[in-house]
């Protein structure tokens, strides 16, 4: 079982990074611009703080239990890192912005994955005056391994 897991996750790196930020919970974090949002949410997945990742994700994005699931599964079977190495803006009108972003993910530790450099696009919404992330959309993503 955990090889046949461990293989899912290999071959849908990108699938995983979706269903981490497409999840939703109830928090006091403040989180003052997208740009702000969206790197807490690269630092609480280095440091695999779920709580963390939930808070940094808008109360009405869809999927929570699922992200929630596969994130607790990821942090058990590897350490990886996420490094965000652009981040853009495109537009905002003050209760939603759309951000352009690329990531690199590498493994530190655990069974076979293949590194990845992903392109996407994230909406993130206020969520009274914080700012969380409602959607993302990956446009590219290329194996590095």
């Amino acid at each position: 079982m955990r090889k046949s897991l461990s293989h899912s996750i290999f071959l849908f790196s990108p699938v995983i990074f979706l269903f981490l930020i497409f999840t939703h919970c109830s928090s006091d974090k403040y989180y003052a611009s997208p740009e702000e949002v969206i790197q807490a949410n690269i630092d609480y997945m280095n440091t695999e703080n779920l709580d963390g990742v939930l808070s940094t994700i808008h109360p009405d994005s869809p999927s929570y239990k699922i992200t929630e699931d596969i994130a607790k599964k990821l942090f058990q079977l590897y350490d990886l890192k996420y490094t965000l190495e652009k981040i853009e803006v495109t537009d905002d009108n003050g209760q939603q912005a759309t951000v352009n972003f690329t990531q690199l993910t590498t493994k530190i530790n655990g069974p076979e994955f293949r590194n990845d450099r992903i392109k996407g696009k994230h909406i993130v919404r206020k969520d009274g005056d914080s700012w969380k992330i409602y959607s993302t959309q990956v446009l590219d993503t290329e194996f590095l391994n």
